[in-house]
């Protein structure tokens, strides 16, 4: 008997049998997810492909919703159901704002984009019913590498297929409680995609937890706090706290970031929002310094009982994959706010804001516009940028602001007094570059913009941070 040909067909056979093992072991971990989509409206043609992943035909839509089991579907009364709005006092409201026809843009959103609803809910084991107070939409342009972020406010009022008129943060609850196709997920995609025209493709939603263990998986995230933020009696799962966030760079871990982002007491949801989308974007920054693909299984396995989505495993990967791609220098952060809303109180005594979609359909249409780099007066220039200040935080937070628009500068970090007021200093004749710095940090060009003959300047343009500099740009 040849012992070593016998050795080396064991061998061969535990390495087959181990190939095998181990797909059949992803496969019952990780089971494909079959998608339910909002509708298959032919109005819209953005079915965006997913690398070499086409979507799933979408589910059509049924204008009368019947539960799965054949009878009468339970009447919500308020006592059963006591999700409605903020109760304000009861005045003479005006009259309702006219409801404009929505705009059926076949062209507003590029056929390569891929548009995910990002669910935020405050539901919690055991509860009846609950809100979703955190929706953002997240569309990536896959041929342009580009991102944006577009808050839509929970207090909008919009038209719920087979509900009425309500606040969006209720779609997702009256979903499952009158089993609509797909969930409660699922009705907020159909009326986003009814009332602002916009297919969406798919969703992730998850509660605080879930957001809480994403950062600490992460390691902790630092966020550019641009505005103070003070609460005194802030309460949550997690317990009492004052929250203190002063303007700089901060670290924070999950819960931290948590209660950054949830707070709105002392300001508005306008003001929450925009913190929602800095936690994001910080999020994706951390990520992609980490290169997680190559841990994506396990992250998976360990984030898989806190969220829930309509992406497969192997979707989820390629959007991962997606995410290391992406320029994070050129990301549009929008918001439905009340530019482009109207503030009305319901018969009910309920304070709404209900869209204006004459306003709000230019807002799309700039939001979903591909960002194209172009040969611009400011790439031909081609400066060198130092960024320096009494204040380094403040300074901090200018790097990042300016960096989100495609503007890498230099930050000096040893410290000199802080000046009375802002400038910038050309040491070099680049006035594109200057007049663009002083809009994007919103100074007076015709004061700030200072030039210099010195040629043994640290950059072509020295920005200097003053007193005067307001780094809470809302």
């Amino acid at each position: 008997m040849n012992l070593s040909l016998l050795k080396r067909l064991l061998v061969g056979n535990l390495v087959v049998y181990g190939i095998v093992g181990a797909l059949f072991a992803y496969a019952y971990f990780f089971p494909s997810n079959n998608a339910t989509f909002a509708s298959n409206n032919t109005g819209f043609t953005n079915d965006a492909p997913f690398i070499s992943i086409m979507l799933p035909t979408p589910t059509p839509f049924a204008q009368n919703v019947a539960p799965s089991a054949p009878v009468t579907i339970r009447t919500v009364v308020p006592l059963e159901t006591p999700i409605p709005v903020t109760p304000v006092a009861k005045v003479a409201s005006a009259a309702p704002p006219p409801q404009a026809a929505i705009v059926r843009d076949d062209a507003l959103v590029p056929p390569t984009n891929i548009n995910i609803l990002l669910l935020g809910t405050d539901q919690r084991p055991g509860q009846s019913n609950w809100r979703t107070d955190t929706i953002i939409l997240l569309t990536i342009n896959q041929a342009e590498k580009t991102v944006g972020l577009l808050t839509i406010p929970r207090d909008l009022y919009v038209t719920i297929p087979s509900v009425g008129k309500q606040r969006i943060n209720t779609a997702d609850f009256y979903g499952k409680y009158y089993n609509y196709p797909g969930g409660g997920p699922n009705l907020v995609k159909t009326t986003i995609e009814q009332n602002l025209g916009v297919r969406v493709h798919y969703y992730i939603r998850g509660g605080f937890d879930a957001f809480r263990k994403a950062i600490d998986i992460l390691g902790g995230i630092d966020v550019a706090v641009d505005c103070p933020l003070y609460e005194q009696d802030f309460y949550d799962d997690y317990g009492h706290a004052t929250l203190n966030f002063k303007p700089g760079l901060q670290s924070m871990d999950g819960v931290t970031a948590l209660r950054y982002a949830r707070s709105r007491y002392t300001t508005n949801d306008y003001d929450r929002g925009r913190r929602q989308r800095q936690v994001i974007l910080a999020m994706w920054d951390k990520a992609t310094s980490l290169n997680l693909l190559p841990r994506w299984p396990q992250l998976y396995q360990e984030m898989s009982d806190s969220i829930q989505t309509d992406l497969s495993p192997t979707e989820l990967a390629a959007l991962a994959y997606i995410g290391t791609q992406l320029r994070m220098d050129k990301i549009k952060s929008r918001a439905i706010d009340n530019r482009v809303t109207q503030s009305y109180i319901t018969p009910e005594g309920a304070w709404v804001l209900s869209p204006n979609m004459q306003k709000i359909h230019p807002l799309l249409v700039e939001f979903f516009a591909p960002v194209t780099d172009g040969v611009d007066a400011v790439a031909v220039e081609n400066a060198t940028i130092q960024i320096t200040g009494g204040n380094l935080q403040t300074a901090q937070i200018a790097q990042t602001a300016l960096k989100r628009q495609g503007i890498n500068a230099a930050l000096q970090t040893n410290p000199i007094p802080l000046a009375q007021k802002s400038t910038l200093t050309l040491y070099k004749n680049k006035p594109a570059t200057a007049q663009r710095l002083a809009a994007l940090l919103r100074l007076d060009p015709a004061t700030s913009i200072l030039h210099s003959g010195e040629p043994n300047a640290p950059a072509d343009i020295v920005i200097n941070l003053g007193r005067d500099y307001n780094a809470c740009q809302k």
